[in-house]
Order: C-alpha cells, then sequence, then structure tokens
C-alpha cells in the first residue's frame, strides 16, 4: 500500500497520465481480468435462466425464430419463499416462460443477452462441426459462457475511465481490480445471467455523457431495458442527472442533448413492448407469473444487505468502503454523489419489495450487481485517506482479503451443491428457505468452503475419480440437452467447478488442458506486470494500492 498522499479537494491537482498511456493500462486491465476470468471458468451454463436465454439464441441462430423448446414439469414446486405452489399454474410450461399466441413457447426473459450470446452460439456451431467428438449442444453452451467474461472484464475497464476522473490512475486501477475480483462481479462472470450486460450498459451510459456523447449514452440506456425491463428503473437518475447538467448550458442545449438521449433509450422501450405484442398479443405481457411486491421494505433491506444468505455486505465487505467513502465523495462532488445515490435507491429498493427478492439460487445478491461498481466508486475517498494509517491500512486489507476468499469460494464449487444439503436437511422447503437466507450456521459462503473440501476429497479418491467417469460415458440426451451437457451438470456436483477439470472427465488429453490454462495464467501475469511497468512510467506509483 502506498503512503503517498492524495489531494481532497476538487481543484487540487490529481497526478495525470498520457491518453495513449491510459488506453494501454486500460487495455492490459481487460487481458488481466479477463484471463483470469477465462481460467477459472466452468464453461457450462449453471442456471434455469441461462438455459432459456441461451435456448433463444440457440433458435435464433438456427432460424427457428424466438420460441424455445420446454420440458413441461410434472410436479408441483417452490414459489419465491420456499412456499409449494401448484404445477396446473404453469399451464403446461416450466416456470421459465410461457405460451405464446403460435401455441409456442417463449423465455420470460429480455431479449439483450440473448442477441448479444448469438455470435457465440454461432461460434460454437463451427467448433462442433470441426470436432465430431464434441457435441453441438456442449460446444455452442461454452462458447455462450464466453460472453460474461468478456462483458465484466469491459466493465472494470469502464470502471477505472471512470474512476480516473476522480481520482489519480493507480487507485483507479485499484478500484476497478477490487470489483473485478473481489465482488459477485467474479462469479457472474462465469455465469450465464444477464446482469453483467445491464452493469456494462449502465456503466456505458455514464461514460457517455461524461465525454459529451449522449446519444452513445441513450443507446446504451435502451439496450439496457432490451435486457431488463426492471433497468428502467436505473435510467432514471441518469437521465435525469444528465439533463440538470445540460441545463447549465442553456435551454437549447439541453432540448438537443434531451432528443440524443430519450429517443434512443425510448425505442429501446418500444422494441420490449413490440417483443411482448409479437409474443403474447399483449405489450405489457412480459411472461412472468404471479409477480409480487409485497415483501416488507425492512425485511427486504435487511434480506439484501445484510442476510446471511444473500447480504451485500455479507458477500462483499470491501463495499463498506465505498458507503463511508460517500459522504467524503459528495464535499468534493456533489453531482457525481448525487448520481450514485440515486442509482443505489432507484435500484435497491424495489428489489427489496420484490417477491423473489433472492433472485434464485446464484452467489450473493445476484439483482443487485448492476450498483455493485456504484457503491464501489467512492471507496477511493477512504483508501487514499486510511492508507496513511496503520490501523486504516490493516482495515483495508482485512475487507479486501475476505471480499477475495468469498469471491474465491464462489467460483470454485458449484453453489448449487450446498443448497441441496440444506434442502434434504430441512423439515420442509419453507424451512430451507429460512435456514439458507436466515441462518448463519446455513449460510452459502459456510457451505461452499464445506463442499470445496468435499469435492476435492472425491477428486482424490481412485474409486470416486473411476464412479464419476462412469457416470459421464453413461450419460444420456434428454429432451432439451445433449449427452456432454448432462455429463457435466452431474460433474459440477461432486468435482471443483472448473472447465479443465469437467475437460479431463470428458477424455480430453491432460497436457492439452494444460496448455491452455498455462496460456492463460501467463498471460494474467504478463499483463499484471506490463500493467505495473505502465503506471511506473508515467510517473503514477508502480505498486497497486493495496
Amino acid at each position: 500500500m502506498s503512503d503517498r498522499r492524495y489531494p481532497t479537494d476538487e481543484s487540487a491537482p490529481r497526478a495525470s497520465v498520457p491518453r495513449a498511456n491510459a488506453r494501454r493500462v486500460a487495455a492490459l486491465l481487460f487481458i488481466l481480468l479477463t484471463a483470469l476470468y477465462l481460467l477459472s471458468a466452468s464453461l457450462r451454463i449453471d442456471s434455469g435462466d441461462g438455459e432459456r436465454m441461451y435456448q433463444v439464441s440457440y433458435s435464433l441462430v438456427t432460424g427457428q425464430g424466438f420460441a424455445i423448446p420446454v420440458e413441461p414439469l410434472t410436479s408441483d414446486f417452490f414459489g419465491p419463499w420456499g412456499e409449494v405452489q401448484p404445477v396446473g399454474v404453469l399451464k403446461g410450461g416450466d416456470g421459465y416462460g410461457m405460451w405464446g399466441i403460435d401455441g409456442r413457447y417463449y423465455a420470460k426473459y429480455g431479449l439483450g443477452w440473448s442477441l448479444a450470446a448469438a455470435p457465440f452460439c454461432a461460434l460454437g456451431r463451427v467448433v462442433a462441426s470441426l470436432l465430431p467428438q464434441v457435441t453441438e449442444g456442449f460446444a455452442t453452451r461454452a462458447a455462450v459462457m464466453l460472453l460474461n467474461p468478456l462483458l465484466t472484464a469491459a466493465s472494470g475497464v469502464l470502471l477505472f475511465n471512470l474512476a480516473r476522473r476522480v481520482y489519480p490512475t493507480d487507485l483507479a486501477m485499484t478500484l476497478a481490480v477490487l470489483y473485478g475480483l473481489c465482488t459477485i462481479a467474479w462469479y457472474y462472470a462465469e455465469s450465464a445471467f444477464s446482469e453483467p450486460l445491464v452493469t456494462l450498459l449502465l456503466l456505458a451510459a455514464i461514460t457517455g455523457l461524461e465525454r459529451g456523447h449522449p446519444t452513445t449514452a441513450g443507446i446504451a440506456l435502451g439496450g439496457m431495458v432490451l435486457t431488463r425491463q426492471m433497468a428502467l428503473l436505473l435510467a432514471v437518475p441518469v437521465a435525469v442527472w444528465a439533463l440538470v447538467r445540460a441545463r447549465q448550458d442553456g435551454t437549447g442545449r439541453l432540448i438537443r442533448r434531451a432528443a440524443a438521449l430519450l429517443v434512443p433509450l425510448v425505442l429501446g422501450q418500444v422494441m420490449v413492448f413490440v417483443y411482448n405484442a409479437g409474443r403474447f398479443s399483449d405489450p405489457f405481457e412480459y411472461g412472468y407469473w404471479g409477480v409480487g411486491w409485497d415483501t416488507p421494505l425492512l425485511l427486504g433491506l435487511y434480506s439484501q444487505l445484510l442476510s446471511p444468505g444473500k447480504g451485500l455486505f455479507v458477500f462483499m465487505p470491501v463495499l463498506l468502503l465505498g458507503v463511508l467513502g460517500w459522504p467524503l465523495l459528495w464535499r468534493r462532488q456533489r453531482d457525481r454523489a448525487w448520481l450514485l445515490l440515486g442509482l443505489a435507491a432507484f435500484h435497491l429498493v424495489p428489489y427489496a419489495l420484490y417477491e423473489d427478492w433472492p433472485g434464485g439460487g446464484g452467489w450473493g445478491p445476484r439483482l443487485l450487481l448492476p450498483i455493485v461498481p456504484i457503491l464501489l466508486l467512492p471507496a477511493g475517498e477512504v483508501i487514499q485517506r486510511w492508507q496513511r494509517q496503520r490501523v486504516g491500512r490493516a482495515a483495508i486489507l482485512l475487507l479486501v482479503a475476505v471480499s477475495l476468499f468469498v469471491q474465491v469460494l464462489g467460483v470454485s464449487v458449484n453453489w448449487a451443491r450446498h443448497l441441496q444439503r440444506v434442502l434434504d436437511e430441512s423439515a420442509s422447503s419453507v424451512a430451507y428457505f429460512y435456514h439458507v437466507h436466515y441462518r448463519w450456521a446455513d449460510s452459502p459462503i459456510l457451505g461452499q468452503a464445506r463442499s470445496l473440501q468435499e469435492t476435492l476429497a472425491l477428486l482424490r479418491d481412485p474409486d470416486s475419480r473411476a464412479a464419476m467417469k462412469t457416470l459421464v460415458t453413461t450419460a444420456n440426451d434428454s429432451p432439451t440437452r445433449d449427452r456432454q451437457s448432462e455429463a457435466v451438470d452431474v460433474l459440477s456436483f461432486n468435482v471443483p467447478d472448473f472447465w479443465f477439470v469437467h475437460l479431463w472427465f470428458l477424455g480430453l488429453p491432460p497436457a492439452w488442458l494444460a496448455g491452455v490454462g498455462l496460456t492463460l495464467a501467463g498471460a494474467a501475469a504478463w499483463s499484471a506486470v506490463q500493467c505495473q511497468r505502465a503506471l511506473a512510467q508515467s510517473g503514477t506509483p508502480a505498486r497497486s494500492e493495496i
């Protein structure tokens, strides 16, 4: 940790880095995060949400439109709070969509992520055609799983660029690395959820406005809404912030900027309505059934922020630095501080009221991911002050170390293993819900540590390895999935959840797997060293803040 003192007022000079060198640092940061994400990836779709969004991509690539295959549920299922729901309410569906006006089944999710994943799905089909031993289903799913690592790495770069407007470059780099490795962004870079795309587009919108490009910002906001309808609430504070700033330059400039920003946003919303009408003959029908907003606010806030099962500050203690830093940022840059507060409030409160606030299984508060970089940005204010004191440095290092450890646990093992264990040990599904979300002894963090220990023991045992290889070779196709994808799903419950482990069981040569792994590790190490050198050549301290 550097002992260098940073300016604490808006007018004081900040360490500057030539634009070309700053771009080089940003490129190296992208390589670093991408390499680490790919090295720790599972390359398997980890949720029902992701599976259905992938199926939309596959349907688009194969010329089948937006409809997807469905394997209807045949038994009752669990509701948002663990209560049993009758299967009849799904009307022959699987809970992830609805039947359309043409008699085909449609996923309930926004279109944005599926559109972004479609080129990767097409790439997977090409790979499958060149490698006959690889099934098309497995190849396309693995290829689609390359999307979120790239999106999350790009989000880290955008956060770096935004932070450079407030802090010195080395501190901006520190914040970007903290976001990429010490928050749930790391886990969701390995996932097939749409939140990484929403996060990237939100940061892109703010970046566009900071650079004076309202049209770019409007396109990003429109894409954000097309990806997830609830993201419209995030667009509100961004638009208000932009228009308040433009008002200072006169009425004419305000009108031009408002049109450039709002027209693409409105077009994005219109596309959502057209997509809904085309599927369900109703522009306001999204395919969700039984959605409620009746969670008591205080319970929802506790659940999202502090609960052992999903708490924001439980899974990412480093974000406490951001909360403490917001008043300090407000003293220096009130307009940015108000934007961050508005984004946090407009996103957190609605999801605290949402009946399905946990967002399913996942790792930590998935639904809050888009505001994680927003909450982290003010942490720079605390870091640049606390680093001068021994106790302050120790506190920062402790929060960072715990946050990093939690994320490593998250990407190491399939979280569903712990959830299944708690369900098996619970008296009812409702009891399971309260245990896994509100009882510290059943926290997924503690459960993940136990699962990692168990899977490592299974991997070391020759008999267990032989049994798992038998499972892989005897796996069968299902109505919606291929045998290799099914085999990897089974493996993920019993071995560390990494692509090289799965592919080794599928029979790929260990030398090839080691070569790819070492290449990714080398790329991460090289980019880290080069980034340090680039910062040093710019007159910025060559070591990170923490």
